[in-house]
C-alpha cells in the first residue's frame, strides 16, 4: 500500500510541474503537425501511424527528465531523508524516476486527439491489445529511465545530460525504422534495450499486424533485467552516500 502512496503522490506532484507538462505538450503535439505537414508530400506513406510515433517520442521525450529527478530531489534538500528512509533504496527511489514514465503514457492520447484534429488518418487497432502494447512500452521505458536515473545521481550535472539522452535512445529504439549507416556500437545498444522489441510490438498491434509473443516476452524479460540493475545500482548509491560518503546528498 505504502508503494502505491508513494507513486501517486510523485505521479501528482510530476503532473503539477509547469515543465513538465509544456513538454510533454511541445515534444507531441509539435510532432504530430511536422507529421502531418510531411503527409501532404507527393507519394507520403504511413500517415496512419503517424500518431504513434509522435505518442512514443513524447513519452520518451517526458522520461528523459528521469535523468535529472534524482538530483532535483538532492537540490530541494529531500534526497538524504529518502535515502535515509527505512524502505530499500530501489523502493523508495523508483516512484521518484517512475513517475515521468507514468506522466509521459499521455502524450499517446494526447498524439491521437492532435492527428485527429489535424484531420489525419489514425489507426488504433484493437483496444485490448493496444493497451497492452502500451503497458509493455510504458514498462520498458520505466526500466530504462530507473537505471539512467540511479545512475545519474553520480554526478551533480545530471540535469544538464539528460537533454542528450532523447534523440539517440529514439533513433536506436526503431521509432521511425532503422537508420542505414548506424554505427555497431548503436546497433549493439538497440538489441539490449527493452523498448526495441515494445516499438515493434506497438507498430504491430496498430497496423493490424500479427503480433509476436516474442515481442512481448522478449521486451518485458529485458525490462525486467534493466530493473534488477536499477535496483542494484540504487543500493550501489545508497551505499556510496551512507557509508564511503563519496555522494552528495545535500
Amino acid at each position: 500500500m505504502i508503494d502505491l502512496r508513494l507513486w501517486v503522490f510523485h505521479v501528482a506532484r510530476f503532473s503539477r510541474n509547469g515543465y513538465f507538462v509544456q513538454l510533454l505538450l511541445t515534444s507531441t503535439l509539435g510532432l504530430v503537425a511536422l507529421q502531418a505537414l510531411a503527409a501532404q508530400a507527393p507519394g507520403a506513406r504511413g500517415a496512419e501511424l503517424g500518431w504513434l510515433r509522435a505518442g512514443m517520442v513524447g513519452t520518451w521525450t517526458v522520461c528523459t527528465v528521469a535523468a535529472g529527478m534524482i538530483g532535483f530531489q538532492r537540490f530541494q534538500g529531500t534526497l538524504v531523508h529518502l535515502v535515509r528512509s527505512p524502505l530499500a533504496p530501489a523502493r523508495v527511489l523508483l516512484p521518484v524516476v517512475g513517475a515521468a514514465s507514468v506522466f509521459g503514457l499521455a502524450a499517446l492520447p494526447l498524439a491521437a486527439a492532435g492527428s485527429w484534429l489535424l484531420r489525419q488518418p489514425v489507426a488504433l487497432g484493437a483496444v485490448l491489445p493496444m493497451a497492452a502494447a502500451a503497458v509493455v512500452f510504458w514498462l520498458a521505458c520505466l526500466s530504462v529511465s530507473a537505471v539512467v536515473g540511479m545512475l545519474f545521481v553520480l554526478t551533480p550535472n545530471a540535469m544538464v545530460y539528460e537533454g542528450l539522452l532523447a534523440v539517440p535512445l529514439v533513433l536506436v529504439s526503431g521509432v521511425f525504422g532503422t537508420p542505414t549507416g548506424l554505427p555497431s556500437a548503436a546497433v549493439a545498444l538497440a538489441h539490449v534495450l527493452p523498448t526495441r522489441s515494445a516499438v515493434e510490438l506497438l507498430h504491430a498491434v496498430v497496423s493490424g499486424a500479427p503480433a509476436s509473443a516474442s515481442l512481448v516476452v522478449g521486451s518485458v524479460a529485458v525490462s525486467a533485467v534493466w530493473l534488477v540493475v536499477a535496483a542494484w545500482v540504487a543500493r550501489v548509491v545508497t551505499r556510496r552516500a551512507t557509508t564511503a560518503g563519496t555522494v552528495e546528498l545535500v
